[in-house]
């Protein structure tokens, strides 16, 4: 009986106390340009090419190794480990990005003209 009091006291508090009322959620909503970056790597190439290589090992069964390399037009940007391969573009990129070898997309609110990517 001793235990009942505080405990019901405890409740009667909580009940009391005031939660606050519910916030509404905010959205920001982000623009075409904002994302036109990310869109476009998303769907570039990854320039990672493969070969099958047979290699001396004791266990005739795991001769064959699959050997990862950037393809042609491809520099790697990473380690031999952990490949990033990255396209070369010969022209100027600036304002724009390098989708394929020799091929730049300009961002948005840009044109390709002469070359480069010029604002329009």
């Amino acid at each position: 009986m001793h235990l009942k009091s505080p405990l019901i006291g405890l409740l009667i508090v909580c009940l009391a106390i005031e939660l606050p009322s519910p916030t509404a959620a905010q959205f920001w909503l982000k623009l075409p340009e904002q994302n036109w970056e990310r869109e476009m790597l998303a769907t570039r190439d990854s320039g990672v090419c493969y070969k099958e290589e047979i290699v001396e090992t004791i266990n005739p069964n795991a001769r064959l190794r699959q050997i990862s390399y950037c393809c042609e037009g491809y520099v790697n940007h990473g380690s031999p480990q952990n490949l990033r391969c990255q396209p070369i573009c010969t022209e100027d990129c600036a304002n724009g990005l390098c989708l394929s070898p020799g091929y730049c997309e300009c961002a948005p609110g840009y044109y390709r003209e002469e070359r480069r990517c010029k604002r329009m």
